[in-house]
């Protein structure tokens, strides 16, 4: 009788330290880790300039090669805002920006050969390192020679990339046009 009594006291630990063992460990949320105490709201517009450093472009003319040297420009896309769970939200278009050097001037930013895509504010809201804005472009650039190139550009822009406008209260992204796929149109 004391054998089966301790027997069934064995085999009810070992029940108990099974059914303990198949419980799943809880699953991390990293998102949890990287989660701001409070969320900040940025105002923000959008800037373009296009890099020196782009290749020549295809079948482009003497004085006529270098997307930089560009004479006008339209710009046109999306801006949507992705949270550190994937979840997207805030989708907006840009519609078409016209810029044409000779008459628009810079925007009044620390960075030269800048301009407005627009002059709307867009309104975002972060709460989270890992928060970030996906901007898709398709920009379409005239050379003085009225030869017309074209490209699409795909952006990430986090946090660290929305920088206040000097003497404003709002900010802007400064999105850098480069590209080795400018197609002739």
């Amino acid at each position: 009788m004391r054998k089966a009594y301790f027997a069934s006291k064995i085999f009810l630990l070992i029940f108990l330290f099974n059914v303990g063992g198949c419980t799943e460990e809880p699953v991390e949320d990293a998102c949890l880790k990287s989660k701001w105490p409070q969320v900040k709201q940025y105002e923000i517009k959008l800037a373009v300039s296009v890099l020196e450093t782009n290749p020549s472009l295809p079948g482009g003319t003497n004085g006529s090669q270098y997307p930089s040297d560009f004479d006008k420009m339209t710009v046109g896309g999306t801006i949507e805002k992705v949270d550190c769970y994937d979840q997207k939200s805030g989708l907006n278009n840009l519609g078409n920006s016209y810029i044409d050097k000779s008459k628009d001037l810079p925007a009044p930013i620390d960075v030269p050969d800048a301009w407005w895509i627009g002059y709307i504010v867009y309104v975002y809201e972060f709460s989270n390192d890992e928060d970030l804005l996906d901007v898709n472009l398709t920009v379409k650039i005239t050379m003085k020679d009225n030869q017309s190139y074209s490209c699409n550009i795909l952006k990430k822009i986090y946090y660290p990339q929305i920088v206040k406008v000097p003497g404003e209260m709002y900010y802007y992204i400064l999105l850098d046009i480069y590209s080795e796929n400018w197609i002739k149109v």
